[in-house]
Parts: structure tokens; C-alpha cells; sequence
């Protein structure tokens, strides 16, 4: 095993800092305030407590006190909420108005809708809400109250629009369901569109409750069928035969072929040039049923399934399927048919730096090590993964464009006020609320704002927002902005521990959460290193680690803690193999070891990571690889992109 790591992280030079006649939060100070600020948050907290009981009265004596407070406006949005359903459009809208700094002013509409149609108050509901709003719940009670009011026309639109989802539907839409059946416009037509849109959603119990609905005995047994292709896609061929074409069967028989595809691919292909006959499908809906069941044959290992499959993609105009298949050649190293699959691409596709680079390796593998090396020349001097691989191929230094920028606190004076408040969230560890605070004033902001609140929040040591800044600025050239110095203290220790470079640490960290150590995934994972609370109680267990659960995960020590334990023993499986360890991180060892078997130890470092056939995790090494030449730059540290080890062994 060849270990490779940095000892600790580098002072971060001075010349990169900003040039700033900032000096200090002070400048951005309210007026003078009524009591310490201490004192000011103390009344605060009483004041919150004060509305957890919705003792509103009170409220308003105390808050004289904190009239100053930079956070007293959410207190008065609390207490405006209390009992809202009492409110007039007119002073909901005045409120509104009143607060558009602010990101709660933006949610204001549905709990004032909610509370209406709680109470009710359905003519109110149509003054304040003149147009359909966002959200399911909110539309069934916009069109209920068109429905209550009258306007039975508009309701019941609404409601045919609303009630064909693929998906259970909010409860608040029951009434105006209840009101448009009993006007006898809920039709078995519409039934059995439902359930296509089930089908096509794959929500079988759906599918079993909306046919239990269905009056018409001719409307029952196209339900029974429909239900019946669904449980048992191997008879779609027989499905297409035996049914009249129309728009109804054919959009059974392309969703029942591609269930078949996922259950089945070998039978779906079987079955594909009958269903194509049997519902006259045209040339188009024909390719795309090629090109589904195509992109799941790509891994065959039956030659006629190949061949079969490789006729269709050279008919098909869809770049994803015809890209997998040029990695499927890099799989193989099939130079030749890398070349061949690249020239299936549209031009401009053609032209990327990725299909560049994979032309000039193919004509250098191939024996034309001219043209290679002119093509791979072409590409360096871009801050690109290609580039960099162009520019080690060529046994060239990396370049790429950077740029600096100077803090110019005039630019963003009007918005003082917001940075104080957003300031004193982050010190009273409010996090939720200054990321909210701050993505509501990069929306409002031009992008030459954009960039001062970028710098503004790299000067104030906001190592989340002044990533969010830099991506909304799309400030791509600015390495110091794009990747802040973060949690050091906490890298450099885990990273002497485990031998890690603290380095690699940062930059996964950065990937995974953009320096957001509050951050949650739709999954659940969470923190800085986007851990899953599973994971997490794994690694504890395994590694003698203490451990709470997953509110743990949120403290930035313990989430590199339990991080840096799981990818050092990622580390140490696959002998100090970054691409391995970080692949494993992303999609999970048992992937890893999937793709492995696939490529047998043929490929090179850079053709594994291109063969990964998932986007997100193919665009996670490669990332986290770019991230560190990145780091090394703003550090000043010199590091390989690719270890020896790395580069030498067999993936």
C-alpha cells in the first residue's frame, strides 16, 4: 500500500484574502438600541415564549423593548399568524408588503388561505386569491371556493384537472370531488385516463381502488384488462394482438412493454417486433421502445442481444443511451468503437471536452499518436476534468482561468439591514432561518451584488453562503470564493489521525453539502459529510465512536468524526485508492465491486471513472478530484491530481 497524504492543511496565503474597507460587522450596526444586546435577546426568547401560548397581548407590551431587534419582525409575523383567519385581504397584503425583506413574506398567502378555508370563509378566500396558486392543497381550495361561490364552470375544470394524477391526491380536494361527481361529470372515460396515469406512475393500489369505481360493464372490462397487463406484463404481446389500435391501447401496450423491460429485458425484446406490429406503432414511438429496452441491454452478454441492440442505437437520436454505449466501449477498451460510437452524437456533443479527450485517447491507443496528441494539446488551459486529464497525458502542468475580486461594501450598503439580521442568526446558531434570509436576498439582488455578498460572506467567514453566493453569481473562475477554508481545525485533525489528507476530507465535504453542515438530503443524509443516520450508527459501533443519533450528525466535529472513520476504512478496503474509496462513498461498496467485475482490471484510472455508469456518481469523483487541485491552489500546496499508486493499478 502507498500512502500519500498531507500532514496538515497550509495558512491560506494573504494575497488572496480581499482587499476590504469593511473592518468589521460594526459598520452595518442598527441605531442605537434600548437595552445591551444580550438583553435584547433574552426579551426575545420571552417574547417567543409568550407566543408558544399565543398570548399575543402580552407580546405587544413587551415588544417596545425589542422594537430595535434585528429579529423582532419574526416575532410579529408569529403573532400575526395567531388567529390570521380573522384577518381582511387588504391587511394580509398591506403585511405582506411591509415585510418583502424578509423570506417569511414570500409564505404568507398559505396559512391565510388555509385558515380561510378552515373557517369557511370562501368569498373572502376568491377576493385575497384572484388566480390558481401553487400547491395541491391550496388549488382544491381555490376551485372549491369557485365552487361554493357559484362559478360551478371554473370549479369543476379545476377539479377534472386536479383529480387526473397518477397519485394519491390531498384530502382537501374531497368536497369539490364529492360536489363535480355528484354533478355528474366524473365519467368512466375519466376513470380509466386515471388509471392509465396510475399505470404509467406504477401505482398498482391506485390503479385497484379507481376500478372499483367504474359503472359500465364495457368500462369494466377495459379496467380488468388494463389491471391485468399491469400485474402481468409478459402477456403485452398478446395485450397488442388482440386490442383495436387507439391512442387508449397503445399507451397500455408502450407502458406495459417497458414494465416488462425493468422485470424482464430479454422477454421484452423478444416481444418488442410483435407489439410494435400489433398496435401499429410508428417509426418514432418504435425507436423510443428500442431505445428503453436498449439502455437496459447494455450490459448483455448474449451476442445476439447486443447485436440487436446496437442496430437500434445506431437508429436512435437519444444522447443518453448513445453516450452510455460509447462508455460501454470504453469498458472493453474498444478503441475503434469509441471512435465509431462518438461519431453517433450530435456535433455539438461531438465537440465537448469530454468526447474530445476520449477521440484523442482512442487515436493515441490506436496508433496515431499525432492527431492524439494534437487533439489533447486543443483542450488544456480549461478548469475541466478532461482538461487536466488532456494536460497528464501530455505530461503538462494543469492551467485554468482564475480570477480575484475586492469587497466593496458600497455595492451592497442597501442591504445592511438583511446582513445584520442574517449575522445575528448565525450567532444565535439559527441556521435554518440565515440560509433562508440569505437565499431570499440573493433572489433579490443583481449579480454584481451578487458577487459583493459572495465576498461579503467569505470576509465574514460564512463558508455555506459564500458557496451558495458564488454559485448563484456563477463566479466559476474565483477559486478563493467557490471553496472556502472551512472547519480546519476539525480536517486537520481527522486527517492526522487517519493518515487522510485533510485536503481530500474539505473537498468531500464540499461536494457533498457545499460546506452546509446543517444540510439534509431527500434520503436523509446529513451534515457536512452527508451521512446516513445508518451509516452513522454503523461506523460508531464499528469503531467504538460516541454516538447519540442522528441529531449527533449535526455538530460539525462529530459528522467529520464519523465521516473520516467511514472513509478511512473505505480507504484502507481498496488500498488507498481514491476513485474506489470515493465511488463506494457515493453509490456504496457493493456497486463498486459490481463496476469492478465488469471491467476486469483492463482500464486505466480515467477510463474507470468514465465507465461508472451512474451520472451522479461518475460527476462525484470527478468533482472531488477537481475540488482538490482547487484547494491545493488556494493553499498554496503542491499534490498530485492522481496518486502513483492510483495510476498505476488496474481498475
Amino acid at each position: 500500500m502507498t500512502l500519500t497524504f498531507l500532514k496538515s492543511l497550509h495558512r491560506l496565503p494573504s494575497s488572496i484574502l480581499f482587499v476590504s474597507s469593511m473592518v468589521c460587522s460594526a459598520s452595518f450596526a442598527t441605531s442605537a438600541v434600548a437595552f445591551e444586546l444580550q438583553q435584547q435577546r433574552d426579551l426575545y426568547d420571552q417574547a417567543q415564549s409568550m407566543l408558544d401560548e399565543k398570548h399575543v397581548s402580552q407580546y405587544k407590551k413587551l415588544r417596545p423593548k425589542i422594537a430595535d431587534y434585528p429579529l423582532t419582525p419574526y416575532i410579529d409575523y408569529r403573532s400575526f399568524l395567531v388567529d390570521i383567519g380573522e384577518r381582511t385581504p387588504s391587511e394580509v397584503e398591506q403585511f405582506i408588503a411591509r415585510h418583502r425583506s424578509f423570506p417569511f413574506s414570500n409564505r404568507m398567502r398559505a396559512p391565510y388561505i388555509d385558515a380561510l378555508a378552515r373557517k369557511g370563509k370562501w368569498q373572502t378566500l376568491l377576493e385575497f386569491q384572484t388566480e390558481e396558486p401553487r400547491g395541491e392543497t391550496y388549488q382544491c381550495y381555490y376551485y372549491n371556493a369557485h365552487a361554493k361561490a357559484g362559478d360551478k364552470k371554473v370549479a369543476f375544470a379545476g377539479a377534472k384537472k386536479l383529480w387526473l394524477s397518477g397519485h394519491s391526491i390531498a384530502d382537501a380536494c374531497d368536497p369539490l370531488f364529492e360536489a363535480w361527481d355528484n354533478a355528474g361529470l366524473k365519467t368512466d372515460q375519466l376513470v380509466l385516463e386515471r388509471m392509465l396515469l396510475a399505470f404509467e406512475a406504477r401505482n398498482g393500489s391506485l390503479m385497484n381502488y379507481l376500478k372499483k369505481q367504474i359503472n359500465s360493464k364495457p368500462a369494466k372490462r377495459q379496467a380488468e384488462e388494463m389491471k391485468a397487463v399491469f400485474s402481468k406484463p409478459e402477456s403485452v404481446e398478446a395485450f397488442a394482438k388482440k386490442h383495436k389500435v387507439t391512442d387508449f391501447y397503445q399507451t397500455q401496450t408502450k407502458l406495459a412493454l417497458k414494465k416488462l423491460a425493468r422485470k424482464n429485458v430479454e422477454m421484452a425484446q423478444k416481444q418488442f417486433a410483435g407489439v410494435v406490429k400489433g398496435q401499429h406503432f410508428d417509426k418514432k414511438t418504435a425507436q423510443h421502445l428500442a431505445d428503453y429496452i436498449s439502455f437496459r441491454l447494455i450490459n448483455t452478454d448474449s451476442e445476439s442481444l447486443a447485436k440487436w441492440r446496437d442496430e437500434k442505437i445506431v437508429t436512435s437520436s437519444s444522447v443518453p443511451l448513445i453516450e452510455r454505449r460509447v462508455r460501454l466501449a470504453i469498458q472493453y477498451a474498444d478503441w475503434q468503437g469509441v471512435e465509431g460510437w462518438i461519431a453517433e452524437l450530435p456535433q455539438d456533443k461531438q465537440q465537448s471536452l469530454r468526447w474530445q479527450y476520449w477521440l484523442g485517447r482512442s487515436e493515441i491507443a490506436q496508433g496515431d499518436r499525432h492527431s492524439g496528441q494534437k487533439r489533447m494539446e486543443s483542450l488544456i488551459g480549461q478548469r475541466n476534468f478532461y482538461s487536466v486529464a488532456a494536460a497528464k497525458e501530455l505530461k503538462r502542468s494543469i492551467k485554468y482561468p482564475t480570477s480575484v475580486i475586492a469587497l466593496n461594501q458600497d455595492m451592497i450598503k442597501q442591504y445592511r439591514v438583511e446582513l445584520v439580521r442574517i449575522e445575528e442568526l448565525i450567532d444565535r446558531d439559527k441556521i435554518a432561518a440565515a440560509k433562508s434570509e440569505w437565499r431570499w436576498l440573493l433572489e433579490r439582488a443583481e449579480k454584481s451584488q451578487k458577487e459583493m455578498l459572495a465576498a461579503y460572506a467569505s470576509f465574514k467567514g460564512w463558508h455555506h453562503l459564500t458557496v451558495a453566493a458564488s454559485i448563484e453569481a456563477k463566479m466559476w473562475d474565483n477559486l478563493a470564493v467557490r471553496f472556502p477554508v472551512a472547519h480546519r481545525w476539525w480536517f486537520n485533525f481527522y486527517g492526522d489521525k487517519h493518515s487522510i489528507d485533510p485536503i481530500t476530507l474539505m473537498s468531500l465535504a464540499r461536494q457533498e453539502s457545499a460546506l452546509d453542515i446543517e444540510a439534509r438530503s431527500p434520503v436523509g443524509a446529513r451534515g457536512i459529510m452527508q451521512i446516513m443516520p445508518s451509516t452513522a450508527k454503523y461506523t460508531a459501533k464499528k469503531y467504538k465512536i460516541d454516538y447519540q443519533g442522528y441529531k449527533d450528525l449535526y455538530q460539525v466535529g462529530k459528522n467529520i468524526e464519523i465521516g473520516s472513520h467511514y472513509l478511512d476504512g473505505l480507504l484502507k478496503r481498496y488500498d488507498n485508492n481514491r476513485i474506489f474509496a470515493l465511488a463506494a462513498y457515493n453509490a456504496g461498496p457493493h456497486r463498486v465491486k459490481t463496476w469492478r467485475e465488469r471491467t476486469q482490471g483492463k482500464l486505466d484510472a480515467y477510463a474507470f471513472i468514465e465507465a461508472i455508469p451512474f451520472k451522479e456518481t461518475r460527476g462525484y469523483v470527478q468533482n472531488i478530484l477537481m475540488f482538490e487541485t482547487y484547494y491545493r491552489e488556494v493553499l498554496g500546496v503542491d499534490g498530485a491530481f492522481l496518486n502513483p499508486h492510483e495510476l498505476n493499478a488496474k481498475y
